[in-house]
């Protein structure tokens, strides 16, 4: 949303600075910017800026080389290229830090601001503005609040060029969804304007920029007259001689307010009004010339417009192109970002995948077969694309010889673990915002060098998971969906339905049916759920509610590979009874819980190693030599309690005996499956002995779970789920030493790529952060990204004694061949004493 505006800004200030002006060289210079701008293709433009910006480079023109760097970086990012656009601006914003004046060079003053269109500051706000526009809410901040300090500094109290970061924040409230926020920046902003004594400037320049947030928020407020008040405001700023050089920028500029007034019509049910616009829209921004992000909204809005019309087909190619698009677009792009940036990124897009799913459910089945292939598509890919492949990296580094690369790779996850540990521990939010930095600048070096995301990433479909199927097998997506409310502003409205996609080898098409108690469920059904297993009740609802709309789908299937969506990732369905037959789910079926039902396609083989890693009764205070707390016999909870991460070490951690006999157990049993097991007790149960295991064929670890259940909090979920293991009380991660608290952060970068099993005999640690098309961020989602074959995990407080028992059974009966089949085995066998589903409900398996 911002570069297209933002972009215009810089072609002016090109002009501004070099027409005549010796500073930037001669006459000829401003000539050849004058002429490039006027360029109607784009990628001859980008290439005369980088023969100048080279030119200016070599010339040693700081001045020069600034402003055509950031005129570089936004070019490359109206074309979608954010890898080149972000390394771009960072250079001339980095270029500009050394030639920051202070409020004292009266004389820098009057040499470097011509005409007052641009200021050595704007590189700031620019990358700021890229931040914004791909999510990373907490990068543009930064920048927005130092460009401020900066320019309050040296500009005059009416100074103009104090607004920048005024504007920018306020489109950061917006970002964050924070309406109260945005409307007080905005709303200084035009004080600020009003009051301004600058001369030689443009101001719409900077009203253009708020003008757009204010419109496109009314218009999802229902706020009509306001937004419509706003969007002729918006043409009045846009209008006029001059306003544009670059005849990219007025013909992207053009189109995006005439998308915006397209759909302003739309919302009010004019329909030819809203064609007249987007084919005005479409006119002024031919597909040659399109940016990415007005490209989408046109698309979009043409595909709401054929759905309101009844145009059926036409609306189902535009969103299938639409989707098809945007998972292109986010393949290509995930290279120029980190993990963070990868999620925030995804997130800014989808709600256009939300429209997209209402859309398939709003048609009628003899109508959506290529929809409901297009959605499973979809869903495969997303997810795989969000679940990054950083162990394969990792190895790619590991045996590339390139010494340099791997000491940033070992720079990175030491990083990594400082700043789970400064959480826990903190010395300041100065320190953490370092490390933060540090370790995305690392993340995307190592990620460009390795090359894993690109542009040519496979794109993978519902036939290939078909494929895959056996007789009697079926594979299910679950996908939560907002239904479509055509009178709401969003188009999306309050009613939830749980979609399953479902998949058999006869299948002609992935076959679709709904669950239409969305809401239902997730405030109702799963805290009656819960309450019955953990008071040990009956369950009479369960089955019915969750999982009889599925059932009866599910005719001649003995085998289901199960992928979870929302309130699916917080249920076991296995402990689901019938009460008509009294059977349990487990019993009537062999049910298969994926991250992604594109495992299937990418079928592991069993693991060639013949080693095993066991952690058990860590001595959580090694200070004294022995354990914390009380014993505990019997029933214990492996879980530990805390609302805040600065006071989680100041926490009593119980002594856990029963999972050194849990070990004592397990240990001989491995041995007569010929396995080289190593066990780790007491003082040895450490974090280091955790982290330097290279891909045993089992990882069994049992300890205190925990996940600090904060979904307000800014704090990554994977910074506040994990495992706690010896020298917790008294520890400071260190370059020698870890803090005692491993977390899903750092599990990422555990060397599990050939390891076929890993149990986590903890509570909770199932849990996570659900959220909706992307899985649980947390432990679950740390272990398959670090590459382990199959996992099981907890969600609720485990039984010591029937753990125990669970896990002695299970490896007993474990071949490595087919993890899921003995781990069912071994749950029915221990319903024979222990029958409550309390008991041997609590793992899950996560299997491939």
């Amino acid at each position: 949303m911002r570069i297209g505006t933002s972009i215009v800004l810089l072609f002016v200030a090109a002009c501004s600075l070099s027409l005549g002006q010796s500073k930037f060289g001669s006459k000829s210079f401003g000539r050849q910017i004058y002429k490039m701008s006027k360029s109607r293709n784009p990628d001859q433009l980008r290439q005369s800026i980088e023969e100048l910006s080279a030119r200016a480079k070599d010339k040693e023109n700081f001045h020069q080389f600034i402003v055509l760097t950031m005129m570089l970086g936004e070019q490359y990012v109206r074309s979608g290229d954010y890898a080149k656009g972000e390394k771009a601006l960072i250079e001339a914003y980095e270029e500009s830090k050394k030639h920051m004046p202070t409020r004292k060079n009266k004389r820098f003053k009057l040499a470097y601001f011509t005409n007052f269109q641009f200021t050595i500051f704007d590189p700031t706000d620019r990358l700021a503005y890229y931040y914004l526009k791909i999510g990373s809410v907490h990068s543009a901040e930064k920048l927005f609040q130092e460009s401020k300090e900066r320019r309050d500094r040296f500009f005059a109290k009416r100074s103009i060029h104090r607004v920048h970061p005024v504007v920018g924040m306020g489109s950061l409230g917006y970002r964050k969804g924070d309406i109260e926020s945005t409307y007080r920046q905005f709303n200084e902003a035009e004080r600020m304007i009003s009051h301004a004594m600058t001369s030689n400037y443009d101001y719409d320049i900077l009203k253009r920029l708020y003008l757009n947030d204010l419109a496109e928020i009314c218009m999802s407020l229902g706020k009509r007259d306001e937004a419509l008040d706003y969007i002729h405001q918006l043409e009045i700023a846009s209008s006029g001689a001059g306003k544009f050089v670059s005849k990219i920028a007025a013909l992207t500029e053009a189109a995006r307010i005439l998308e915006m007034k397209a759909r302003y019509y739309l919302q009010g049910g004019d329909y030819e009004k809203a064609k007249y616009y987007l084919d005005r829209a479409d006119y002024y921004n031919p597909a040659k010339l399109a940016t990415s992000d007005v490209r989408f909204k046109i698309m979009r809005t043409r595909g709401q417009l054929a759905w309101y019309q009844g145009r059926t087909s036409d609306a189902s190619d535009r969103f299938i192109t639409l989707v098809k698009d945007y998972r292109q677009h986010i393949a290509q792009n995930f290279i120029a970002m980190s993990d963070y940036e990868k999620e925030q990124f995804y997130a800014s897009l989808k709600k256009d995948f939300d429209i997209f799913n209402a859309f398939v459910l709003d048609q009628k089945e003899s109508l959506a077969a290529p929809l409901y292939e297009e959605m499973y598509n979809n869903v495969l890919n997303t997810k795989a694309l969000l679940l990054n492949e950083s162990n394969r990296q990792k190895n790619q580094i590991l045996s590339s010889g390139n010494n340099e690369l791997i000491e940033k790779l070992h720079q990175w996850e030491y990083a990594k673990a400082l700043l789970s540990a400064e959480y826990y521990e903190p010395t300041g939010p100065q320190r953490i915002e370092q490390l933060e930095k540090q370790i995305d600048e690392l993340e995307k070096e190592l990620n460009t060098a390795s090359g894993l995301f690109s542009s040519s990433t496979n794109v993978l479909t519902w036939m290939d998971v078909k494929n895959r199927l056996q007789p009697g097998e079926a594979a299910a997506e679950i996908i939560r969906v907002r239904l479509a409310d055509k009178s709401s502003p969003n188009i999306i409205g309050d009613s939830t339905v749980y979609a399953v996609l479902l998949i058999k080898p006869d299948s002609p098409s992935p076959q679709l049916f709904t669950i239409p108690n969305g809401n239902q469920l997730e405030k109702r059904f799963l805290p009656y759920y819960r309450n019955a297993i953990l008071s040990r009740l009956e369950d009479t609802i369960s089955y019915r509610e969750f999982w009889q709309p599925i059932k009866r789908e599910l005719a001649g299937v003995r085998k289901l590979y199960l992928s979870p969506d929302g309130v699916y990732n917080q249920l076991n369905l296995n402990t689901l009874q019938n009460t008509v037959n009294r059977k349990y789910l487990i019993d009537e079926m062999e049910l298969v819980y994926l991250t992604n039902t594109s495992d299937l396609i990418a079928k592991e083989e069993s693991s060639k190693a013949a080693d095993a890693v066991l952690i058990g009764r860590p001595s959580y205070d090694l200070q004294n030599h022995g354990q914390t707390g009380a014993e505990t016999e019997g029933y214990g909870q492996r879980n530990v309690i805390s609302e805040e991460l600065q006071t989680f070490k100041e926490q009593e951690f119980s002594d856990l005996p029963g999972t050194e006999k849990e070990v004592s157990m397990i240990e001989p049993i491995l041995e007569q499956h010929h396995l080289k097991v190593t066990a780790y007790l007491g003082e040895e149960a450490r974090e280091e002995n955790v982290k330097a295991v290279h891909g045993p064929a089992i990882l069994h670890i049992a300890t205190h779970g925990f996940f600090v259940d904060d979904a307000a909090s800014a704090i990554s979920p994977m910074i506040r789920s994990g495992i706690v293991l010896a020298g917790v009380r008294h520890s400071v991660a260190t370059e020698t030493q870890e803090d005692g608290i491993l977390t899903a952060y750092e599990a990422t970068n555990l060397d599990l790529q050939s390891t076929d099993l890993v149990v986590l005999s903890a509570c909770q640690t199932g849990l996570g952060e659900v959220r909706n098309g992307e899985g649980v961020y947390g432990l679950q989602r740390a272990i398959v990204v670090a590459g382990a074959h199959n996992l099981i995990m907890s969600l609720w407080k485990v039984d010591d004694d029937a753990t125990a028992e669970l896990m002695g059974s299970f490896y007993r009966a474990w071949s490595g061949k087919n993890n899921t089949a003995e781990f069912r085995s071994a749950q029915i066998a221990l319903r024979q004493k222990y029958q409550h589903p309390f008991f041997w409900g609590a793992f899950i398996m996560l299997g491939k």
